[in-house]
């Protein structure tokens, strides 16, 4: 971000190599640094960070009855993370006297930050059409009489997972049943059933099951 006298306002994880960013678990230490470069002097109020990570799903399921079509949208969030910390000032920045501002000279500056992940376990970053599992780093500068400067760098949580636990070793089956009508023809009720030997798989497993279908007449 370049915005007058600020030049560079960055965040820079540690363990960054060829612009590979690092991937974190459960009770890992994430750290890094927020960097400012200015062309000249300014005066702060404070520099904040706040690191989150939630999770979110959102679907819309449409109903037609008769010539109108009801929707309903269902979400829901799950927080996993909420840290902040101040690395200049006291967080207060309703205030603009000039005793309570920080002055900050020309030049290249770096403020390092860092915090542990939950010890619980965490859900995996991922992106759907339905949802999604984030986590960042958001950068705030408070400066008087300013916008407030943001600057947002996301990280990866990879959560290992035992598959062999007895949850996930044992069989998932589910069954739908429906009617389906063509004109003056209608179905009996159709049944489709699908099972799976395991609910949890690794890359390179083959997954075995079988679906039934029956259909119970058409007239």
């Amino acid at each position: 971000i370049v915005m007058g006298k600020v030049k560079v306002f960055a965040i820079i994880y540690d363990g960054f190599i060829d612009n590979i960013a690092p991937m974190f678990t459960s009770g890992d230490l994430v750290s890094g640094r927020v960097i400012m470069e200015l062309s000249d002097e300014i005066k702060v109020k404070s520099l904040k960070i706040h690191a989150k990570g939630h999770a979110k799903v959102s679907w819309t399921v449409r109903k037609k009855k008769g010539s109108k079509t009801h929707s309903r949208v269902y979400h829901q969030e799950v927080e996993y993370l909420n840290h902040k910390e101040v690395l200049i000032g006291h967080g207060v920045d309703d205030d603009n006297s000039e005793e309570d501002l920080t002055t900050i000279h020309s030049g290249r500056h770096e403020y390092p930050f860092s915090f542990e992940l939950p010890q619980t376990p965490l859900a995996t970053s991922f992106e759907g059409k339905y949802g999604s599992v984030r986590y960042w780093v958001k950068a705030e500068l408070h400066r008087p009489w300013m916008l407030v400067m943001k600057m947002k760098k996301e990280f990866t949580v990879f959560e290992h997972i035992d598959i062999n636990t007895p949850l996930l070793l044992s069989p998932q089956a589910g069954t739908k049943e429906k009617t389906l009508c063509c004109w003056f023809c209608s179905s009996g009720p159709i049944s489709l059933s699908a099972k799976i030997e395991r609910k949890g798989y690794t890359p390179g497993k083959n997954l075995e099951g079988c679906i039934v279908l029956y259909l119970l007449y058409w007239k």
